[in-house]
């Protein structure tokens, strides 16, 4: 079976779009022999410590990531427009690095989505790994628009930051867009001297929970399935490919896909420190022990001021319909 490692993966913390529950995943993962997995959710990081211990346990390799979106200026809030962009792990300075830019995309570019612009990357862009990410991403945007001047430029930029550790990111789901750009996607990584990296955008596991990605898609839009107008996926190749499966998209491209293993090969340090049973070591962990004020346990704790907040917020709501 040809060796490949998928990279741009969405478990079901980007929420009501990707449909990969982690213990789904460690589990499909242990029985057919995979050894390492990633983890890139749509701009958040929420099941990043639960990847890692389940992982762990399973005795698989574990990369963090996050396909962050990414803006001209985090702090504009005149714009919804966000670029895709895919960030790994190396090492423990990375993961800080990517809890840095995530919490910064929370906390001052929050405008729809959780922004961060192309300033502060470079600032936290140590022990990162970068992917150019799929057709959502800035370098395939710009190609789609026939700017290949700004994909190579942009390109430049992103080598400029992370030297060998950008990649340009091909993917093949039978989408016309996506063959109408690879060829200049393998022309522009030749012409700046980048390696290409082949992944699927996983949403699901297997082929067959395509209509499962579907529903949680409707949902999330409020739409009907029969709906002809809403936003769908256009073929039902975005699951947990095989190897041979991946190597039969880009036959012509071998280093493609050999650089997957390559990688996560540059992963050599673990985000987490977890015990043999997956749970955190608590004295050289990046989680802070809290200590409540009441002496509940923190847990409890948190549970109680999200149930005193959702009361507060229902009573205000119901105050400003003319409920009371």
């Amino acid at each position: 079976m040809t060796d490949f490692v998928h990279l741009h993966l969405h478990t079901e913390y980007s929420l009501l779009d990707g449909a990969c529950k982690i213990d789904n995943l460690i589990d499909y993962c242990k029985k057919n022999g995979i050894d390492t997995v990633c983890i890139t959710d749509h701009g958040n990081m929420y099941g990043t410590l639960q990847l890692a211990e389940k992982a762990s346990v399973a005795g698989i390799k574990y990369i963090i990531g996050c396909e962050f979106y990414m803006t001209k200026d985090m702090h504009d809030k005149t714009s919804n427009t966000a670029e895709h962009l895919i960030l790994l792990a190396k090492n423990k300075i990375g993961y800080k690095n990517l809890v840095q830019l995530d919490s910064m995309a929370f906390v001052e570019g929050f405008y729809y989505k959780p922004k961060i612009d192309y300033k502060v990357l470079k600032e936290h862009s140590e022990g990162l790994i970068c992917l150019s990410a799929c057709l959502a991403g800035g370098i395939p945007r710009r190609l789609l628009e026939y700017d290949y001047d700004g994909a190579k430029e942009l390109a430049l930029y992103l080598k400029s930051v992370f030297g060998e550790d950008f990649y340009i990111e091909i993917q093949n789901h039978g989408i016309e867009e996506e063959k109408r750009i690879l060829p200049i996607l393998v022309k522009l990584a030749a012409e700046t001297q980048t390696e290409l990296v082949a992944t699927n955008d996983v949403h699901y596991i297997e082929k067959a929970d395509a209509e499962m990605q579907d529903v949680l898609m409707c949902i999330q839009m409020k739409k009907q399935l029969d709906d002809p107008k809403r936003m769908k996926f256009e073929t039902q190749e975005f699951y947990f490919k095989t190897g041979d499966q991946m190597a039969e998209l880009f036959p012509n491209l071998p280093q493609a896909i050999s650089n997957t293993r390559i990688i996560a090969d540059k992963v050599t340090e673990p985000a987490f420190n977890l015990d043999k049973k997956g749970n955190p070591v608590r004295d050289t962990s990046l989680i802070p022990l809290y200590t409540t004020p009441d002496g509940s346990t923190a847990e409890q704790y948190l549970r109680n001021l999200a149930a005193e907040g959702l009361k507060r917020h229902s009573y205000q709501t119901r105050a400003r319909q003319g409920g009371i």
